[in-house]
């Protein structure tokens, strides 16, 4: 998807209504920014007139042979007062920037935080995906919302030089404007014209440059995200010493110089920056052309009147810097106006995702908290597919589960087995059928309390680098002895009797140098451990010890077994011998239920897909079936 959308005209109102939008959003994230950059700004603009007008004042006292005592305590009570002015404008400023760079990141959350509220079943959607990619190109080549921060600040900081320029400007104007010189006027309106002129070549650049940056460097954009990705794999960007081992070990450095220095070098990746540098440069020669030509005019108009001797020295350089601030500030706020218009517009597709709504039905009824633990879930008629594709990964699923039931459920790649699980889980909706929590349709139940009746460990769970106990508990406040009880029934107690931080050493080193690096089977029984520790009645394992060969994965299955109890337990694996001391073992194939039965039952059924598996895969059970 391109960029095209950011180049196309839009009315005048809209543009409107998309900058009063994104300031909205900013006031609500922090309601002082904006108020407080205006005094900075107001005291920031105030510091150079009041230079301006002691000047005058210097050049019209020394004409008019002032008293020197008189000049004297002027001229200090008025640098004492510039200097206070330059120092609280300063010190609002850097308070203000420090609001910006925390609205900076509290804005980037907002994303982040709305992906973790958002329907699970959404997060993948086609719509979603292309809201997603838009927010990356949008700024891409853009300061994100702090081009919004920096625009407003720039028309402000030029409102009140207009504003300046008129106060202190207008008693000197005044008498310009009752001038009969045909010369002064024929001069200003040459002035004001090169200030149009200035901002209509300005324009034009900016358009070439947003052209050159949103449309043609489409494919320069991907050999830098190529290069970007490429480079931090080197391990040489976000340092990760997981990154380079593969390329020390296989001598590798000339196939990550292709990708990565010669991607840099390429004239592709050259050619449309060069081209928006150039834009650039012609947008900010112009500017200083036009501010040129302000500044010397408006000396140039004073000196012809000063010559005819109807204006005082002071006032001639009273004018002159009133008059070129006018006329810079004003093609400032005409400049900067589109500036912002494209910097709010570049930030409709992240309001777009933060704004947008789920469609999963949230239901009221609370879960019943029973003692007895007592909970039935049936799948009636249940068919389900993906967003975006037409093939059903569940057809006709009808089965049920029991309290104190040790289900397991297998059958090859992509039969349907962990969909099922998203299902009953509530991570997703079946497009036909229902699901049954003690005979209630499970989409009336509160998702959160509906959600604390499982503790799933996923294929591709995730741990996180933050304190072992917090990854156990998921959560910053946890009880101690039930974490380090999880954790040796999990069995990974020696490991944590190792550590000399205990249950509050970090993984990995993204937060603490401290930190450890865990292998993958060690990882797999703090995941155990966190769903251990959830006290859910339905407990889930969905193929987490995938990449383990088969006796150790029995051997995890096993003990686990042993620690839920009597708990309703669901095993996932495509390897059969795992799960014979479950209860029931739930065949699936192609996204239907083929099977459902004991062990002894399905392998002795010779024309069933059980059958079938199990000695497709008899000759890793060999040892298994000796024990």
């Amino acid at each position: 998807m391109t960029t095209d959308y950011l180049l196309k005209k839009l009315p005048i109102r809209e543009h409107g209504r998309n900058i009063v939008k994104i300031i909205k959003y900013v006031q609500k994230m922090d309601r002082c920014y904006f108020p407080g950059m205006a005094v900075s700004l107001l005291l920031k603009t105030a510091v150079p007139y009041g230079e301006l007008l002691l000047t005058a004042y210097i050049l019209d006292g020394i004409r008019a042979h002032a008293a020197i005592r008189e000049m004297l305590v002027v001229i200090v009570s008025s640098v004492f007062g510039i200097m206070l002015l330059q120092f609280l404008s300063g010190a609002v400023y850097h308070r203000m920037e420090v609001r910006r760079e925390q609205m900076y990141y509290l804005y980037e959350c907002e994303t982040q935080t709305k992906m973790l509220e958002m329907d699970f079943s959404r997060i993948d959607s086609p719509k979603v995906k292309e809201l997603k990619d838009r927010i990356r190109k949008d700024n891409n080549w853009g300061a994100g919302i702090n081009g919004v921060f920096w625009s407003c600040n720039d028309i402000m900081e030029n409102v009140f030089q207009l504003t300046g320029a008129a106060v202190v400007g207008f008693p000197v104007a005044a008498f310009l404007f009752r001038s009969k010189t045909a010369a002064v006027w024929l001069l200003m309106a040459a002035l004001a014209a090169v200030q149009v002129i200035s901002v209509f070549l300005r324009m034009r650049f900016g358009r070439q440059r947003d052209h050159w940056r949103y449309h043609e460097a489409e494919s320069a954009q991907e050999k830098e995200e190529t290069f970007c990705f490429a480079w931090d794999f080197a391990g040489q960007g976000s340092y990760n010493y997981k990154n380079g081992k593969d390329i020390r070990i296989y001598e590798g450095y000339d196939l990550m110089e292709r990708w990565t220095t010669e991607v840099l070098r390429h004239k592709g990746f050259r050619d449309p920056m060069i081209k928006a540098s150039q834009n650039d440069a012609g947008e900010a020669f112009f500017g200083a052309a036009a501010g040129a030509a302000a500044n010397g005019g408006a000396y140039l108009i004073v000196v012809m009147i000063a010559l005819a001797g109807t204006i005082t020295v002071g006032n001639v350089v009273r004018f002159a810097g009133a008059f070129g601030h006018f006329l810079e500030a004003a093609a400032g706020v005409v400049h900067g106006v589109p500036t912002l218009a494209m910097a709010a517009r570049q930030q409709l597709s992240t309001l777009a995702l933060i704004h947008m709504e789920n469609e999963m039905y949230r239901g009221k009824l609370p879960v019943e908290k029973r003692s007895d633990g007592v909970y039935r879930i049936e799948f009636r008629n249940v068919s389900f597919r993906y967003p975006g594709t037409e093939r059903y990964a569940l057809k006709n699923l009808s089965m049920e589960l029991t309290v104190g039931e040790k289900l397991a459920i297998v059958g090859m790649n992509g039969s349907g087995k962990t969909t099922m699980i998203k299902l009953l889980c509530r991570l997703y909706d079946p497009q036909e059928g229902e699901i049954l929590l003690n005979g209630v349709d499970i989409r009336k139940f509160k998702q959160e309390e509906y959600s604390r009746l499982f503790s799933v460990v996923f294929q591709d769970f995730t741990l996180y680098p933050f304190p072992l106990a917090q990854n156990i508990a998921v959560s910053c406040d946890y009880d101690s002895k039930a974490a380090e009880k999880c954790l040796r029934d999990a069995d990974f107690g020696d490991r944590l009797a190792s550590m000399e931080r205990g249950l509050e050493t970090y993984l990995y080193k993204d937060y603490d140098d401290e930190g450890i690096e865990i292998s993958g089977g060690e990882a797999q029984k703090i995941a155990i451990a966190r769903a251990i520790y959830k006290e859910a009645p339905f407990i889930v394992l969905d193929e987490p010890t995938a990449a383990l060969d088969p006796l150790a994965e029995y051997e995890i299955y096993s003990n686990f077994d042993k620690i839920a109890g009597t708990k309703t337990a669901v095993y996932i694996s495509h390897r059969l011998s795992s799960c014979r001391f479950c209860d029931k073992i739930a065949v699936f194939h192609e996204g239907r239920l083929s099977q459902l039965g004991s062990h002894e039952e399905l392998v002795a059924d010779k024309n069933g897909k059980y059958y079938e598996l199990w000695h497709a895969q008899a000759q890793y059970y060999a040892d298994d079936e000796s024990r």
